[in-house]
């Protein structure tokens, strides 16, 4: 099982997500509009393709249902260290040898080298 949305053969369905389980069809749906989406056992209209959602309970188990966003709410949270792995190993600048020589192939100190540094006051 995937726990990032469109990756692989298996991965959940039925998001907890707005924009992904209610259908694009142009028209605004409120709150309370948007509860028939939410409460529907249909799978999501809308693929949030690359969302890793929260993954299995301590026991291993895991309920693809939008009714139990602890399963299947995508957060910001572990998206970004995610986001922050992945750019990790697709772009490394330098020398990622382990103390063997062998190349890693990953980056582990520079991921927020592009990031600005906040200026301080004088």
């Amino acid at each position: 099982m995937s726990y990032v949305v469109g990756y692989g053969n298996n991965f959940p369905t039925h998001v907890h997500h707005r924009a992904a389980s209610i259908p694009w069809d142009g028209q605004f749906y409120s709150c309370a509009e948007g509860d028939r989406w939410l409460l529907s056992k249909a799978s999501n209209p809308n693929i949030l393709s690359g969302a890793m959602v929260a993954g299995p309970d301590m026991f291993d188990h895991f309920s693809d249902d939008r009714e139990k966003p602890w399963f299947t709410e995508p957060s910001i949270a572990s998206n970004a260290g995610l986001v922050a792995a992945l750019v990790a190993l697709n772009d490394y600048p330098g020398d990622t040898s382990d103390f063997n020589g062998k190349d890693l192939g990953i980056d582990k100190m520079s991921i927020f080298d592009r990031i600005p540094k906040a200026s301080t006051a004088p």
